[in-house]
């Protein structure tokens, strides 16, 4: 490997290492608008669901650079670390698809969704 295929690497798991932390957070804080628009209907809105869409599209945009990270490094994060990223994009279309069966108790769904996948990231950062 050369030197610019070593550093591009080592920049490439430093973003994810940070990058982990912005999954982790912005998952954790959209889980708890959610939960406080439950009780709370006027915390409701456009923004909560723009706020939820763009902490689920950082678990997709994670996992795309856990993968050209380790197919360009060739660095083995362990079963249990890919598990944990493909298990959160699992999770994403799972709390999808029951958006309308549970429409009437919409925000608890995506609270205790963001909740998990915070929890996943967090698991995933541990593993690393």
């Amino acid at each position: 490997m050369s030197t610019a295929s070593v550093l591009a690497a080592t920049q490439l798991a430093g973003f994810h290492d940070w990058f982990s932390w912005v999954v982790m957070l912005a998952n954790a804080a959209a889980g708890g608008w959610a939960l406080g628009a439950h009780f709370r209907p006027r915390m409701r809105g456009w923004l909560l669901w723009a706020f939820i869409a763009a902490a689920q599209c950082t678990v997709f945009a994670q996992v795309i650079v856990g993968v050209v990270l380790e197919n360009r490094s060739g660095i083995d994060p362990g079963d249990l670390h890919r598990l944990y990223g493909f298990a959160a994009i699992a999770a994403v279309a799972i709390i999808y698809a029951y958006r309308i069966q549970l429409s009437h108790r919409r925000e608890l769904l995506y609270a205790g969704g963001s909740f998990f996948l915070a929890g996943l990231a967090i698991r995933a950062m541990i593993l690393s």
